[in-house]
This record gives structure tokens, sequence and C-alpha cells, in this order.
């Protein structure tokens, strides 16, 4: 953080779950007045992680896959909160005249990456069916604009996408939900955390405590006036119009939560399916020194 005055602040990719911090932001009430903050949305996991790595953010929110790969290399910064979601907040978009997963068999599915929550929804649905990723055709596409711009060229069978995405499909694609990501992972493997540099916590530990306090308020602010959360995105998503935005806040809200309480039991599932994954090493551990639960709100 440059001399207390500028905090860095970083949000996972462009979706509604950054609707808190941005509202907060326009409302002023995130974080305290002398203290200008930068907040910027990462393109994808990958990126995101690498951003963390170069010391591009003092604090932030993220999804946990970035962050444990961030943590497997580094221990630069510690988990201070959890963030809006613990689930996984995406869904399995197709055709409205397909009826079930099986019927995508032999046909193409868009993904943003393997190895990731999206890849886990999709092997589980397959292992559901009795089939294996031989029975599908992958196409990873990098992030969630790229999948939808390929649904829009015809070439795939259905996606796995987040809002807003999904809500843009469903009105100009004519395209609906299949499967909801989070009734298929049970226990969650997927979560959005808070997180500071560990510098930060040490030095100035009521400035974090004040902003995992304000990102708790913000959350709550945002789920009690949806239409306010969407106005707050409505300049981020080029080409999208307003009841797309307004249907995706609606959507994703109900599941959100302003607990920032750190929940040690949720990360120990995640943690197990990364390792699945191979986000992180084998033998890798999420110790107490990773997590300062004391700061939550």
């Amino acid at each position: 953080m440059q001399q207390g005055k500028v905090l860095n602040w970083g949000n996972p990719p462009t979706g509604t779950y950054n609707a808190p911090v941005y509202l907060g932001l326009q409302r002023q009430m995130f974080g305290p007045p002398e203290l200008r903050i930068t907040a910027r949305d990462n393109v994808n996991g990958a990126d995101y992680t690498q951003a963390l790595m170069d010391g591009e953010f003092d604090m932030g929110h993220i999804g946990t896959p970035p962050l444990f790969a961030a943590f497997a290399q580094t221990d630069d910064y510690v988990i201070v909160g959890q963030g809006v979601v613990r689930y996984p907040c995406f869904w399995v978009v197709a055709p409205a005249d397909t009826m079930s997963f099986r019927d995508l068999a032999g046909k193409t599915i868009g993904l943003n990456k393997r190895q990731t929550c999206s890849h886990s929804i999709i092997r589980t649905l397959l292992d559901w069916e009795g089939l294996d990723e031989s029975a599908i055709d992958l196409q990873i596409l990098i992030d969630y604009a790229r999948i939808t711009e390929t649904i829009g060229s015809g070439s795939l069978a259905a996606a796995v996408l987040c809002e807003p995405y999904v809500s843009y499909v469903e009105r100009v694609y004519g395209w609906r939900v299949l499967v909801e990501g989070r009734r298929v992972i049970d226990p969650s493997n997927f979560g959005i955390c808070v997180y500071a540099r560990r510098n930060l916590v040490q030095n100035q530990p009521d400035l974090v405590a004040r902003m995992v306090g304000d990102y708790a308020r913000c959350v709550g602010y945002a789920m009690d006036h949806m239409d306010e959360a969407a106005q707050a995105l409505y300049e981020m998503f080029p080409g999208f119009v307003p009841e797309d935005i307004d249907g995706a806040v609606r959507r994703d809200t109900p599941n959100w939560t302003s607990n920032t309480t750190i929940d040690e039991p949720f990360l120990s599932v995640v943690l197990e399916e990364l390792k699945e994954q191979s986000i992180v090493p084998p033998g890798f551990t999420l110790d107490a020194g990773m997590m300062c639960s004391g700061l939550a709100a």
C-alpha cells in the first residue's frame, strides 16, 4: 500500500459477485474516507494468481483456486475473511430443447479451463451418467466472454458459465439453465475468500479489520438492494442490457452471504479438491499462519 493513502483491491473476473465492492465504492461505504481504493477485475484465475505473485494487490476477494495456487508459491498473503460466495457459482447452460445432461453425449461443451470448479461440475455430471470425458468434446475457451461469443457462433451444444453471462444467453440465444453447479457439488469445493498482505495485517490491523467489516456490510447492502447492486454493474458488460444484469443479480444474491467468519471445515474440503486438481502440491497444508480470523466482522 502506498504511504497509507491508496489501497489496491483485487477482484475475480468480472461478474455479479463484484457488485458489492463497486456499490460500496459508489456509496462511499467501503473503506475509511481518507483512503483511496482502486479496484480491478482480473481476466481469469491464472491472471489473478500471477498478479498476487507480482504484488499488485494489497487486499481483495478471490476464488479459492487462484488464492490457494498463490499460497503454494508465496507466504505474502493471509486469509482475513470469507467472501460473498461459498458455493460453485456456475451453471451448465444449453439450448431449450436439451432435456438432460445425457443428451450432450458426443457433443461439444464450452469450458473456461480444465482442472477448475467448472470442470469438476462436468466430471461429476459425467460420473452420474456412468460416462467419462471421452463421451464429450470439451472446448477450452479461457474466459466467459469468449465462451459466450462461441455460443453465438453455433458451435457449442452446452457451456459452463457464471452470471451475468447465463442471463445473457437466456435472453439472446434462448438457452436455459440445464444444471445449477451448487446442486452438483455437495459439500461445496469452491468459494470466495477475502485476503490481505501479511505485512498489512501486521502493520495496520485496524485498517484490515475495517475493510473486512465494510466488505460484509457492502455484501449485506447489495443483498437487500438488488436494483442498486445491478446498476453498479451496468457499465461493465458492453453489449449487455439492464435486463441481463437485473436477472443475474436476482438469481445470484439469494445464495450470497455477508458472514465473513473464516470457515475452516469448508476450506479443508476446498483444499482436498484443489489437490485432486493439482492446483496445489499433494503435501500442501493450510496452516493457522495462513488465516487471520480475528479480523473478520
